[in-house]
């Protein structure tokens, strides 16, 4: 009766074995062309002069950056993206959004673990 049983690692979704940053970094890849198409649709209705497009579009593309930062904000450390690469990301709006596609798309997640947690004290 010494035996245990062993059971074989469970993917988070059935038939898909990628990594739940893998995930995280396909959805932001799609946010980001949101975000960069929204800023260029907005950037037209801003120069043309449509200033009731303007407004609407704009609380719209607002809410578009702020997921877009959301998700910059807590990818950035599981992704070992320096502190001045997400800086820069954010700061610069739409072409950060260019960026962090072109960046995701180059180089992909990174293949070594995630950074473990630092448990202080004794439990």
């Amino acid at each position: 009766m010494g035996s245990t049983l062993q059971l074989a690692p469970v993917p988070d979704f059935a038939d898909d074995t990628s990594t739940e940053l893998e995930r995280k970094a396909k959805a932001l890849k799609v946010v980001c062309i949101i975000e960069t198409v929204s800023y260029m649709v907005l950037f037209t209705f801003w120069v043309s002069g449509n200033d009731v497009a303007t407004k609407i579009f704009g609380a719209i593309h607002g809410q578009f950056f702020v997921l877009f930062a959301a998700m910059v904000i807590g990818m950035w450390k599981p992704m070992r993206w320096s502190l001045r690469f997400m800086a820069a990301a954010l700061l610069t709006g739409p072409i950060g959004a260019v960026i962090v596609y072109e960046h995701l798309r180059r180089h992909g997640v990174p293949n070594h673990p995630p950074l473990e947690p630092v448990v202080t004290g004794r439990a």
